[in-house]
This record gives structure tokens, C-alpha cells and sequence, in this order.
């Protein structure tokens, strides 16, 4: 099940809900109450994650047994009658296997595996590290809170790979509140918000990158700078989409999960860049690879060695082809030179030419990201860069149809534009500009979202009026949404 189908909507999140509300509101206050909330969200991601098949639910399983097992046995260790060294000892090596068996698990099946890739592995095995890590120190070992924890819905295909204190703190204000209209409200609007990102913006996206990359030996200069700038913005709205759906379904609830994105689009450098997308990661990376290396404490040559070590780590975990390791290593060696420049990962005020560049570069990067291989790669840009491909910035007819949506295809046939000969081209034109204000120009969902719950919160009639005409824009781009769900893809993270 995927949040962008119907079933999810119309069935399943109705459920999961009125089971929350249910228990809020007939169950006494006590103890037992907390654990029943848990209860019925291990019951309704099991359900979530059912659908994905048995070689999938066989996998998940086993790493969670696992783990369990380890952190069962490091949770008895804490209070052993032991010296205190030896001890700490028993619980460091428990750990170190434990995390040993996840890392070779994820490895095989990402580097050795010829045949399917369990769903969301990646996601879920670094949860699984996390937890066991963290175990006694940021919280102790409870079956019921770790399997609550691993399972939990709405981060388990794509993250963010929220740590355990952040999910145990969220699930466990469902306990003492009650879900309400603010949270309610704030958190559909971040569903619908996510949902256009998917599956109108990325989806319509998707279709003329496919294209572009199928057909490289035919593309003219400015088709190579579109299909560029688009899988960008494609990746972009896919992954923000999700991330989207998900905050807004614990928003329903009344809970916040793990910021993942936050207009990364807009940074003036590199660092700022990974400061804003998939922060979870970043934040992954720097506490359990870049910090254990030594981070920045072991001198200058080390601080480089060991940010460059991280991006190759990071170019390898999104891929096994040479080209995802390019990929990494052009944003390493990128964050390098910045910090050489003694660039800052924060932008206090923000310089267009900053971000232009950044965009462009990280746009690059991206077209390894997305080639099949080196060579396709080295194709997409040597049409960028080749003054003779552009031939009078000619745009090849059959690439911009691919930017068609069937919503505007019909604004043009009821009036007189298709008499121009060039909605094609003005559909192309209106997908990519709506991206690029979307990306540039407007405000993120959290934000857009966080001012419809403080407006709701705050009582003010005259404001709740006042903005009467949101829920109907809303409820428009919901129903176009749902209405596009037939020919929607799969999240592009998933496969990661």
C-alpha cells in the first residue's frame, strides 16, 4: 500500500484515525492506554506493510527478531553484577554484532542480490541501527516500544530515519490529547500538498524524463537543459511529496515527525544544501559515520578525508553503478572547496547567484543520479555544454508532449489555443515555471500548513472568514489529485 493510492485514502487512513479517536476518547485515563495506542499502530503498519509481499514481510522480519534479540540482551546487561569495564565491554560488542548482521544484510541484498530488493531495507535497517546504538543510553528496550518504533507507518518506505526519542515522544502525547480540528486541518492540508507535489507535479515530470533518457541521441541542446532541470525538480517533488504525506498524517494526529526537507532548493552553498535536503540522512551520516571517524577534530587533511569518506558512503548506499559514486564524490569534493572557501552551511541573507549556481550544479550531479550509466550521463551534458546543439533553441516536439496534462490539455481544447499550434509547448512551460515558483518562490508545506493551524487555533472568527476560500482550493487540487491516482507511479526513494 502507497499513501498515493485509494485504498490508503479512502479506507485505510479513515481506519487508522477513527481507531486513535476511539481509544482517545472511550478508554479511561491510565497506563494501559499508551500501550493500546502502540498496539493499534503496530497493528495498522503490519496491514500497511502486508501488501508488499512475502519475500518482503520475510526480510522485515527477520531484522526484526534480530535485533530484538540484541537489544534484549543488551537491555539485561545494563545492570549485570559485573565490573563496570567488562560490563561495557559485553554491551559494546552485543551492539557491534548486532549492527555488524544489519549493515551485512542491507549490503547483500544492495550489492550481491541478483534478484528482488526487499521494500524499504534501507529505511528500516537504519532505524534498526539507530536503535540498537542509541539502546540505554537515549532510551531502554521495551518489545512493545521497539516494534511500535520500526513499524511505524508513515516513515517506514522513505524515512526520515527519525530516531526513537522523536517517534516515543510523538506516540506518547496520543495518550494525554485528542485529535483535533487545528491538527486535523493543518495535517489534510500537508497530505494535499504532498499528493499534488507526486502525483501532478513529479509524476507528469517523470514522464518526460523517461522519454528524454530513452531517446539521448535525438535531444537538442535546450531538450538536454529541460530534461536536466526537470528529473531536478522530478526527484524534488517526489521526495518532499512523501515526506509531506507522512508529516501530514501524524499532524492528523496530533504529532510532529522528523523535518526532512526544508526548501533545499534555495541554499547558497552545498553545505547549506545538505542542511535542507533529506536531513534525516545527513544527520545519519554525520552522528554514526562522519563523528566516529574523527569528524573535524583530527586536523584539516583528516576533517577533508573524512567529508569526502561520508559522500562516497553515500554515493554507494543510493547505488552499486560507478555513476552513483561520481555522484557522491561531486558533492564531496564540492563541500570540500567550500569549506576551504570557508563557506558557511547557513545563508543568513540569500544571494540568487548563489543559489542559481548551487541549483546548476546540483542539477548535474543529478543527471548521474538518474543516467543509466556513465555514458548516458556524459551524453545529457555534453548536449548542455555543446554552443552548436542548440539549433536556434529549437525544442523537439514529442519531448514537450510529454509535459501534457489532461486538466490543461482541455483548457486548450474548449478555447482558442489549439488554433496557435503551440499548447504543447505552453503546457511544458506551464509545468516547469509552476515548479520552479513552487520550489523558489514559495513557502514550504510545513509553513503553509502551520499557518492554517495557528489561525484555527487562535479563535479569530474574522480570520477563519477570512480565509474561507483556502478549503475550497484545497479541496480542488484534493479532487484533482485523487482524480489522477490511475496512472501514478511508485516513490522514486523506495528503490533506495
Amino acid at each position: 500500500m502507497t499513501f498515493n493510492s485509494y485504498s490508503f485514502i479512502f479506507i485505510f487512513l479513515p481506519v487508522f484515525l477513527s481507531g486513535v479517536w476511539a481509544i482517545q476518547r472511550f478508554y479511561p485515563n491510565s497506563g494501559f492506554k499508551d500501550r493500546l495506542i502502540k498496539l493499534w499502530l503496530i497493528a495498522m503498519s503490519a496491514f500497511f506493510f502486508v501488501g508488499y509481499g512475502r519475500f518482503s514481510i520475510l526480510i522485515f522480519c527477520a531484522s526484526i527478531v534480530w535485533n530484538a534479540l540484541f537489544s534484549y540482551l543488551v537491555s539485561g546487561s545494563k545492570g549485570a553484577d559485573s565490573v563496570g569495564d567488562k560490563t561495557n565491554s559485553k554491551i559494546f560488542l552485543l551492539k557491534t554484532v548486532a549492527i555488524i548482521g544489519d549493515v551485512i544484510l542491507l549490503c547483500f541484498f544492495k550489492y550481491f542480490n541478483k534478484g528482488a530488493m526487499p521494500i524499504a531495507i534501507s529505511f528500516y535497517t537504519f532505524s534498526q541501527i539507530m536503535y540498537v546504538a542509541d539502546l540505554n543510553e537515549d532510551h531502554d528496550f521495551d518489545f512493545v516500544d521497539y516494534l511500535c518504533y520500526i513499524t511505524f507507518f508513515p516513515k517506514i518506505l522513505q524515512g526520515p530515519i527519525a530516531q526513537h526519542k522523536n517517534i516515543e515522544d510523538g506516540i506518547g502525547r496520543l495518550s494525554s490529547s485528542r485529535i483535533n480540528t487545528a491538527d486535523l486541518s493543518a495535517g489534510m492540508m500537508l497530505f494535499t500538498l504532498g499528493l499534488f507535489k507526486k502525483v501532478i507535479l513529479a509524476d507528469v515530470l517523470g514522464k518526460a524524463v523517461d522519454f528524454g533518457y530513452q531517446g539521448l541521441s535525438g535531444l537538442t541542446g535546450l531538450d538536454a537543459v529541460i530534461l536536466a532541470v526537470s528529473y531536478s525538480f522530478q526527484l524534488y517533488f517526489d521526495f518532499s511529496g512523501y515526506c509531506d504525506m507522512a508529516e501530514g498524517v501524524c499532524r492528523m494526529l496530533g504529532m510532529e515527525l522528523t523535518r526532512n526537507f526544508d526548501a533545499p532548493y534555495t541554499a547558497g552553498n552545498i553545505a547549506e544544501f545538505w542542511d535542507r535536503w533529506h536531513i534525516s540522512l545527513t544527520k545519519f551520516f554525520t552522528k554514526y559515520i562522519y563523528i566516529p571517524l574523527g569528524g573535524s577534530r583530527r586536523g584539516v587533511a583528516r576533517t577533508y578525508a573524512n567529508i569526502l569518506i561520508v559522500f562516497f558512503i553515500s554515493g554507494l548506499w543510493h547505488g552499486t553503478g560507478l555513476n552513483f559514486i561520481i555522484w557522491g564524490m561531486m558533492h564531496g569534493i564540492l563541500m570540500v572547496i567550500t569549506r576551504l572557501a570557508g563557506g558557511k552551511s547557513k545563508e543568513i541573507k540569500k544571494n540568487p547567484v548563489k543559489v542559481f549556481l548551487t541549483f546548476s550544479y546540483v542539477t548535474a550531479a543529478w543527471v548521474f543520479f538518474r543516467a543509466p550509466g556513465i555514458y548516458e550521463a556524459m551524453t545529457v551534458l555534453g548536449r548542455v555544454f555543446d554552443p552548436g546543439a542548440y539549433n536556434g533553441l529549437h525544442i523537439s516536439i514529442k519531448f514537450a508532449e510529454c509535459f501534457m496534462v489532461d486538466e490543461i490539455w482541455y483548457i486548450f481544447k474548449v478555447t482558442p489555443i489549439p488554433g496557435w499550434n503551440k499548447s504543447n509547448y505552453i503546457c511544458m512551460w506551464i509545468i516547469l515555471v509552476m515548479s520552479a515558483l513552487l520550489i523558489f518562490s514559495g513557502k514550504t508545506a510545513r509553513k503553509i500548513a502551520q499557518k492554517s493551524y495557528d489561525i484555527i487555533s487562535s479563535g479569530d472568527e474574522k480570520k477563519k472568514f477570512g480565509k474561507a476560500v483556502v478549503p475550497v482550493l484545497y479541496g480542488i487540487i484534493f479532487v484533482w489529485g485523487v482524480l489522477s491516482l490511475g496512472g501514478v507511479s511508485t516513490f522514486l526513494y523506495v528503490n533506495f
